[in-house]
């Protein structure tokens, strides 16, 4: 199972996600604090910053290329409810 760290406000998160699994969901489920409304991309409220590991992610979506652009997406930005986690990940939640 991949393992996923996330930072948040200085604590460490880890878990184990289920393969294929959402990014966003998985952290939820196991009460890490990513912002969020919609689950759907359209807020752009779940923002996240992928530190290692974004080629074990599904690929950026449209909603992502509209919200944080190629820039942002080179840079290792992605919006936590629209990746899948096929790998290990490690990222950070940043304040916008």
């Amino acid at each position: 199972m991949p393992k996923v760290q996330v930072m948040s406000d200085g604590t460490l998160f880890q878990y184990e996600a289920t393969e294929g699994s959402n990014f966003l969901l998985e952290a939820i489920s196991e009460s890490i604090p990513i912002p969020f409304k919609c689950t759907k991309g359209n807020c752009a409220k779940c923002y996240v910053k992928i530190t290692s590991g974004s080629d074990h992610l599904s690929e950026p979506t449209e909603r992502e290329y509209h919200h944080i652009g190629d820039e942002g997406l080179t840079e290792g930005n992605r919006l936590a409810c629209q990746c899948f986690v096929y790998g290990d990940v490690e990222a950070v939640i940043e304040p916008r």
